[in-house]
């Protein structure tokens, strides 16, 4: 009876040491990415994962794309427990990224004994090119700014000094070698005065005259009555006599 016991034990030693060696594996994932400097519309990146030894299993894989700072700039996850025999790849990705240097992570876990985990993740940095030149364009776009008002203000001063010439005569140096600037406006205001002071001339003298006139003629009148008034008076004194 103890002899029976013994061989089933043992039995189910070897069972058990039998499965367990079954469910021990080893996958590995890698990134593929043609370089590591990149033109901005020629950036192509997938994930592979490989087995190494063991069964065929369950597989989920991930990956995101990180910035020169730190931030998460995309995120990926190709496999989610999908079944693995051989080797497993991933889509293409062809993320639009600006200008700058970016690090790529991607990692897997599968449903079985994996005796190495090392490798179970990979990291690659990649750079895109094209920052020298943004920031050309930068400084170009400003610089045409900065252009662009110097010219709005070119034109302004220029649109003003029409508009002054328009309104302002520059006389001719006089015999003395000065220069006179006069303002049209005032030499037409003047001219209006100049114009207008023999009228009021003639206005103001034609009351003069007619008031001399009747002067003269209440004198005369004057000097007619007085003389009437004579006559008169010595043909009284007479006629009294």
């Amino acid at each position: 009876m103890g002899k029976l016991v013994l061989a089933l034990i043992f039995m189910m030693l070897l069972a058990y040491a039998s499965f367990a060696q079954q469910s021990v594996c080893d996958y590995k994932v890698e990134i593929i990415v043609n370089g590591e400097e990149f033109e901005i519309e020629d950036f192509k990146w997938r994930m592979r994962a490989t087995k190494i030894e063991g069964k065929s299993t369950n597989i989920t894989g991930t990956a995101e794309l990180e910035d020169s700072n730190g931030k998460t700039v995309k995120n990926y996850k190709p496999w989610t427990s999908d079944s693995i025999a051989k080797q497993k790849t991933s889509s293409e990705y062809s993320p639009n990224l600006k200008p700058g240097s970016y690090e790529i992570t991607a990692e897997i876990s599968v449903e079985c004994d994996d005796t190495n985990k090392d490798n179970n993740v990979d990291i690659r940095k990649i750079k895109i090119k094209g920052a020298k030149e943004e920031a050309k364009k930068e400084i170009k776009n400003e610089n045409a700014g900065i252009e662009t008002k110097a010219e709005d203000a070119l034109t302004s001063n220029t649109d003003n000094e029409q508009i002054t010439n328009k309104t302002t005569k520059i006389i001719p140096k006089t015999a003395d070698g000065e220069t006179e600037n006069t303002i049209q406006l005032a030499n037409k205001n003047s001219q209006k005065i100049q114009q207008s002071q023999p009228i009021t001339a003639n206005i103001i003298k034609a009351p003069q005259i007619a008031y001399e006139s009747g002067n003269e003629r209440a004198k005369g009148w004057i000097m007619m009555l007085l003389l009437a008034l004579s006559v008169l008076l010595n043909i009284i004194l007479i006629w009294k006599r």
